[in-house]
């Protein structure tokens, strides 16, 4: 066997998630490819390969190493094999980055790979079978399309020094609201900027519960147990007495939960029940409240109670990034960069030959006469 097909080096486990973020290792190290660069696929590609330092990821004595184009990587050790382990240490550190500052989602299954570190400080990612795990290797390949190459375009590194303090200000936040799942709090905020309105309300009441529950545990229960009374502590234990909902209720009463989480709590709650017992779909206003609560309740927790405003500003911005959100004129985007489209029949741009496909279409007042009067009525209201 020759040399350069047995590279010295260390086995690695990598994850990726969205969106696309540049880890420097410091201020100095920029990225700044132009569009021309964009275009031609001339941009850095070797930077995108290289690592950029190392993080605290939970998993001492081993340190996690970053990537310059954002992705985690651990030693392929036996104890990272198992399915699912490596997932778990990779979405802790990616929900310990959310409640720090830095937006980002949850990787899926699909998003975790093999990879190797080289002596030289570059890494190569290998396999992977989802959308973030085919970009990565693109960018870094320099294979991408133009349509995915652009999302490298104006984007600013976060140094190796920023992410770890948002990873240490999101651990102690999380670690002040154990045992809360850290992965289905990612995936409630991901299905939420997807989007997918059932699963996120599933995931973000599930961490709502078991905030619930630990604000219970330790205002309750634990309070209760120094006292002289027999079988109060089993009493307040029996979770077919104290449901969640009595639970919300007496903290509430107890002015341990604040009005407005309260409202959060009651909207969401109702829409839970409401998907699971008669299959309804939670609208987006609904889901927003489960969303608001469980930030509400990470903020109280990590406080001790003083405030649940602490994590507003990542709500706000999960909030924000939600595809099915309505946009008012202000937000509205002015494209910086476009390109052509290939056109298409029926198109002004288009020219050439086409074989034409006759639909046989038909008004829709000759199938309903009414239709545009039903239409002008709903419009009328919908203003109104």
């Amino acid at each position: 066997m020759n040399k350069s097909s047995n590279p010295e080096g260390v086995p690695l486990i990598m994850a990726v998630s969205g969106p696309l973020k540049l880890i420097g290792k410091d201020g100095r190290d920029t990225w700044r490819p132009t569009l021309e660069d964009i275009n031609r696929r001339t941009y850095d590609y070797l930077k995108l390969n290289r690592a950029s330092g190392f993080i605290d990821g939970n998993v001492a004595p081993y340190m996690m190493l970053v990537g310059f184009d954002g992705s985690l990587a651990m030693p392929a050790l036996p104890e990272f094999a198992e399915p699912g382990k490596a997932l778990k240490i990779f979405n802790r550190v990616f929900f310990e980055m959310l409640l720090g500052g830095i937006y980002t989602e949850g990787a899926a299954p699909s998003d975790i790979c093999s990879g190797w570190l080289f002596n030289t400080g570059y890494t190569r990612l290998h396999g992977g079978r989802s959308r973030n795990t085919a970009l990565h290797f693109a960018l870094r390949d320099k294979t991408a399309s133009i349509s995915d190459n652009i999302v490298l375009l104006d984007r600013k590194p976060i140094t190796l020094a920023a992410l770890e303090r948002a990873i240490k200000r999101g651990r102690n936040i999380l670690s002040k609201s154990e045992p809360i799942s850290h992965e289905v709090a990612l995936a409630g905020t991901t299905h939420y900027v997807a989007g997918a309105l059932a699963e996120a309300l599933t995931c973000l009441w599930t961490c709502v519960e078991q905030l619930v529950s630990k604000i219970w545990r330790d205002e309750v229960e634990a309070k209760a147990h120094g006292d002289s009374i027999p079988n109060r502590s089993s009493f307040l234990k029996d979770y077919r007495v104290w449901t969640t909902s009595a639970r919300i209720e007496l903290l509430f009463q107890k002015e341990i939960l604040r009005v407005e989480t309260y409202r959060y709590l009651n909207e969401a709650r109702k829409a839970r029940n409401e998907f699971i017992h008669r299959g309804d779909q939670p609208d987006l206003d609904e889901v927003t409240a489960a969303l608001s609560a469980m930030f509400h309740l990470l903020s109280a927790c990590a406080t001790k109670f003083k405030s649940v405003n602490l994590l507003d500003k990542t709500c706000k911005e999960v909030i924000a990034r939600c595809v099915i959100r309505p946009r008012s004129n202000d937000e509205k985007l002015e494209p910086s960069y476009w390109r052509d489209m290939a056109r298409v029949p029926g198109e002004a741009q288009f020219e050439g030959k086409f074989k034409p496909f006759d639909l046989k279409l038909r008004p829709i007042s000759e199938i309903d006469p009414n239709y545009e009067k039903k239409a002008l009525r709903k419009g009328t209201r919908g203003s109104g």
